[in-house]
Formats: C-alpha cells, sequence, structure tokens
C-alpha cells in the first residue's frame, strides 16, 4: 500500500508543466497530484478515484492482482505518478514507524489508473528488502516501461526494487499539515 509520497524534485525527468510546481513533501489522499496520463502528457489531478458502490468511499490504492477484474475501475485508464519518494509504516507491537523510500537520484515512477474524477496508484506484492516494512508496495516503473504500462503488457515482476533506499524518519510525517524536508530526514539512532 501507499499511503503518502513526495514530490519536491523534478530536475532529474525533463518535464514540462504549465502551472508552478509546489514541492510536497507530505503527499496524501484527497491531494492534488501530478500524473501523466495516457498520451504522456502532464495533468493535475485529484488522488483518489470514487467507488462505484459509493460516492462517499474514495480508493487510493488498486492490487495488480485484481486491476481487471474489480468494476470500480472499468472506466478507468491508465497513467503514471511521479514522485521522489514514499512513506510507509512499519507496525512494532502498537507502534507504527515510519520509513522513508526513494531511488538514489532518480524519480520514481508509479504505475496508476484515472478517471474524469481522480487517479489511485496501482500496487503489488512487496520484494524482500521492503516487505520487512510492509506488504505491499507501489508497482514501480523504468522510463522504458511507460509503454507497456499503457498498452497492458507490463511484468509486474520487475525488480528494479532491490536498488531502494530505505531508512526510519521522524514521526512528523503522520501530519499532513507538516510538510517539509525535514520529513525525508533519516532518524538518528
Amino acid at each position: 500500500m501507499c499511503g503518502r509520497f513526495t514530490l519536491y524534485d523534478l530536475s532529474k525527468f525533463n518535464i514540462n508543466i504549465n502551472n508552478e510546481f509546489k514541492p510536497n513533501f507530505n503527499i496524501s489522499p484527497g491531494s492534488s497530484i501530478l500524473i501523466l496520463n495516457e498520451n504522456k502528457l502532464p495533468i493535475i489531478i485529484n488522488w483518489g478515484i470514487t467507488a462505484n458502490w459509493s460516492e462517499k468511499v474514495k480508493i487510493f490504492n488498486s492490487r495488480s492482482e485484481t486491476l481487471m477484474v474489480k468494476k470500480s475501475f472499468n472506466n478507468t485508464k491508465r497513467c503514471i505518478f511521479l514522485a521522489n519518494g514514499y512513506y510507509e509504516w512499519k507496525r512494532i507491537g502498537q507502534n507504527k514507524i515510519p520509513f522513508y523510500h526513494f531511488l538514489s537520484d532518480e524519480i520514481m515512477f508509479f504505475a496508476g489508473i484515472y478517471n474524469d474524477y481522480g487517479a489511485c496508484i496501482v500496487t503489488r506484492e512487496s520484494y524482500s528488502k521492503i516487505n520487512q516494512i510492509h506488504s505491499r508496495q507501489p508497482v514501480l516503473l523504468k522510463y522504458d516501461n511507460f509503454n507497456t504500462w499503457f498498452d497492458k503488457t507490463h511484468d509486474f515482476e520487475c525488480q528494479f526494487s532491490i536498488e531502494m533506499n530505505i531508512y526510519e524518519v521522524s514521526k512528523s510525517v503522520n501530519s499532513v499539515k507538516n510538510n517539509s524536508f525535514k520529513n525525508i530526514q533519516k532518524l538518528k539512532n
């Protein structure tokens, strides 16, 4: 699952956006986000797709294993989320400890789906390195995988998640009000 992510630096990806880009170190469900649509054009949309059984229910993540069979996703198109990293929480007893996941010197691309009202991240079972933190992770794409994602021939087993950097961060990320570089700083033991 992916409940929060960051997008603060687009310099590692050549993209032209018409509106002013605002760095965000704590993007939460319901936020306005930047995605690439099926034409690889940047658009701003809300994070969350309304469930077809209730307008009050928003879906922020979709399992890759059931993506093609869930009725909620019948009228969606594929997209790509842009991120510098994402947060995941590890449960240790009664505590939930936040960890930041990122790739060194690369922008991250998450597989996603969208419709006119919102978008959600497609997830998969976590690879072993990430599974220590959480059982699910975003489906990660490389730029070279964009076409296979859009034409629905993507191999969900691409394993460059082993390149992931992961470390514990401050619990300040738990509040969406905290939106600063401090959120992604490694916690000193």
